[in-house]
C-alpha cells in the first residue's frame, strides 16, 4: 500500500513539473520602427533594428530589441495583468522585473547577462494601423531604453 501511494505521489509530481514546462511559447515579430535604444546608459539609437519580437510563455512576457551589432535587450515581466494609467495619458503599463542583455562577440559567441530591474513597457495612444512600445528599466548596469512604433501593411478601414 505504501508503494502505491509513494508511486501515485511520484507520477503526481512529474505531471506537474512537465505540465509547468509544456506551456506553449508564442512569438510574435512586429515590423516597424526602433524611435529609440538605451543600452546601459549608452544611446544606440542608430543600431536599432526594424522589428522587435514579442515574447509570450506562460505567465512571462517579453519585448526583444535588437542593434545592429548583435546586442538584443529584452525587457521582461510576469505578464501580470497590465494596469490601466489614463490619467497620466497611458492607455496600460506591463510591470518589468527583468533585462536580459545579450552581446555577441567579434569571434560569435554569445554573452548573455540577467539583471533585475525595476521598469515597465507602456502601450501610448498611437495613430490609427499602428501601436507603440516603449520600455525603460533601470539596472545596477544603468538605465535601459527601447522606444519602437509598429506600422500596418493593411488598408485604413474606411
Amino acid at each position: 500500500m505504501l508503494t502505491r501511494v509513494l508511486t501515485l505521489l511520484l507520477l503526481l509530481g512529474l505531471s506537474c513539473t512537465v505540465e509547468s514546462y509544456a506551456q506553449p511559447l508564442t512569438r510574435n515579430v512586429l515590423k516597424g520602427a526602433c524611435e529609440k535604444l538605451v543600452v546601459a546608459g549608452r544611446d544606440v539609437s542608430p543600431t536599432c533594428g526594424d522589428s522587435i519580437v514579442n515574447t509570450v510563455q506562460g505567465r512571462r512576457t517579453s519585448f526583444d530589441f535588437t542593434s545592429s551589432d548583435g546586442t538584443t535587450v529584452s525587457f521582461s515581466g510576469t505578464g501580470m495583468p497590465q494596469d490601466r494609467q489614463e490619467e497620466v495619458g497611458v492607455d496600460a503599463l506591463q510591470p518589468v522585473s527583468s533585462v536580459i542583455l545579450s552581446v555577441k562577440a567579434p569571434d560569435g559567441g554569445i554573452t548573455r547577462d540577467t539583471l533585475m530591474t525595476v521598469g515597465s513597457c507602456r502601450f501610448p495612444a498611437a495613430a490609427p494601423g499602428r501601436s507603440t512600445v516603449a520600455c525603460t528599466a533601470d539596472t545596477q548596469r544603468g538605465r535601459f531604453e527601447g522606444t519602437f512604433t509598429t506600422t500596418s501593411d493593411a488598408a485604413p478601414s474606411k
